[in-house]
């Protein structure tokens, strides 16, 4: 079969048994088949959430300003 109608058969498959995964996967170039896949549906949500956080706030140079502008590093 093609992968249209691979695809299409996956879908029946997957309405006709919901407790599988099934898939569709090239046999050979340009002959498709649908393959279940020993994993359970899940219900949780697809994708992911990322939280941005503010970044922190960084310390000063605690050097004093003489030593900062020195030509050659600390003294």
């Amino acid at each position: 079969m093609n992968r249209e109608q691979a695809e299409l058969e996956r879908d029946r498959m997957a309405t006709d048994h919901p407790d599988a995964t099934w898939l569709v996967a090239e046999q050979k170039p340009g002959e498709w088949a649908v393959v279940r896949v020993g994993l359970a549906p899940s219900d949780a949500a697809e994708g992911s959430a990322t939280e941005a956080r503010p970044k922190p706030d960084y310390a000063g140079d605690p050097r004093s300003s003489q030593n900062q502008n020195a030509p050659y590093g600390n003294f």
